[in-house]
């Protein structure tokens, strides 16, 4: 079911609370505060990086995506990827996260970019859901390196 009163903007520094309350929801419990609230100012300036918030019919933020453009050689274009996106456990099911993700494919025509992706986690119950299928997106056979440094 849609939600006609949903607003959709990009998000500013006084929305740095309810996001971080947002990323209980997206599986991120416990993280800290100070750190968070460092990484959220930088990520705001990041002239490569937006993030952009809905909210509900009171004003209250109920989705968030963050994403980041970039040029990536092999595409000659530009890249969008979506780094986080979330809707609040109680706001689930009315057409918000279609929403956002519907926005942030505008924001990539608007840019011109070659492709827009994004990483989950097969056992998140979106992924099972197919909510990502159901909304444009294929699944790449394509795997993710990583080396996690702990810089706190």
């Amino acid at each position: 079911m849609s939600d006609n009163k949903l607003s959709i903007r990009f998000a500013n520094t006084s929305d740095l609370q309810p996001i971080f309350k947002l990323m209980d929801d997206l599986g991120y419990p416990g993280l800290s505060q100070a750190p968070f609230a460092e990484t959220y100012a930088r990520v705001l300036s990041h002239p490569a990086m937006r993030v952009i918030v809905t909210e509900d019919e009171t004003g209250a933020i109920v989705g968030m995506a963050c994403i980041t453009i970039r040029p990536q050689l092999r595409l000659t274009s530009d890249l969008v990827t979506i780094d986080e996106v979330v809707v609040a456990a109680t706001a689930r099911g009315r057409g918000i996260g279609r929403a956002l993700l519907d926005h942030v494919k505008a924001i990539a025509v608007d840019v011109s970019a070659g492709r827009l992706e994004l990483e989950t986690n097969r056992a998140r119950e979106s992924y099972r859901r197919e909510f990502y299928v159901k909304n444009g997106f294929a699944e790449a056979n394509s795997a993710v390196m990583r080396i996690d440094y702990d810089v706190r």
